[in-house]
């Protein structure tokens, strides 16, 4: 059974039913104009005017005359004529001569080093003692020595100038096999200490090791530092007295 449509009560107002027209005429969109194409063509054909370049220059009155000469080449103005340079065709000859006689820079002139070229550093080999090992050892300062630092201190001296000058008075100190106490007096403070580096037998640490009970788990500071504290200690006591008088 065919279904009933649907009534409609009142005009349509979709649009469906009206006709879309154009709204201009397609013929109005040409790419170019008539009347450019005409004024461009008028200005074609009109002549083109010339116009004779203005010389600013002090040349020679012959070449202001347009009709003599008109077909001719000028030759290049010599020296006599006023311009001291020569024409370019005669120094570019000459330059040409001058090559061909052999002045050209020889080939044993020096290379250029550029600026950003490293150059590899190259030190002399270095001969190490055979048995022989640097250790640090840390030099203490006394407690009767640490009002006396900080007084040079305050006063504008450099500590480390004062150990510098007390370690180098020291004579050479040769460890010997054999195990010395460090000085029995009150460390200073800490921050007034000296590093130094010197080389030690191995078999001088050694023989001090198999000395001391639990010598192998000691430091070898503490093995070491009572041969050089006792003149350490004294040549300390005169640089101070030398920097505070």
């Amino acid at each position: 059974m065919a279904r009933e449509r649907i009534k409609v009560t009142r005009p349509d107002a979709t649009g469906f039913d009206e006709v879309i027209k154009p709204v201009r005429d397609r013929s109005d969109f040409t790419t170019l104009k008539k009347d450019s194409i005409d004024a461009f063509e008028k200005k074609r054909r009109q002549p083109e005017q010339v116009q004779e370049p203005v010389s600013t220059s002090d040349a020679p009155a012959e070449s202001k005359k347009t009709g003599e000469g008109a077909g001719k080449l000028q030759e290049p103005v010599s020296e006599s004529a006023g311009d001291p340079r020569p024409a370019p065709s005669l120094a570019r000859k000459e330059s040409i001569s001058k090559n061909e006689k052999g002045d050209r820079p020889s080939k044993s002139a020096t290379p250029r080093v550029e600026k950003n070229e490293l150059v590899e550093l190259s030190l002399p080999p270095r001969r190490r003692p055979v048995g022989y090992m640097n250790l640090s050892l840390r030099l203490r300062v006394l407690d009767r020595h640490a009002e006396a630092l900080k007084a040079l201190e305050d006063s504008g001296v450099d500590v480390r100038d004062v150990f510098r000058t007390a370690y180098r008075s020291i004579p050479p100190v040769n460890f010997i096999p054999r195990y010395v106490p460090q000085v029995a007096e009150r460390s200073g403070p800490g921050k007034y200490s000296y590093r130094i580096g010197p080389p030690v037998l191995q078999s001088t640490i050694k023989a001090i090791e198999a000395q001391v009970r639990g010598g192998a788990n000691a430091s070898r500071a503490s093995l070491l530092l009572g041969q050089i504290e006792p003149v350490w200690f004294e040549k300390l006591d005169l640089t101070i007295k030398e920097y505070t008088q």
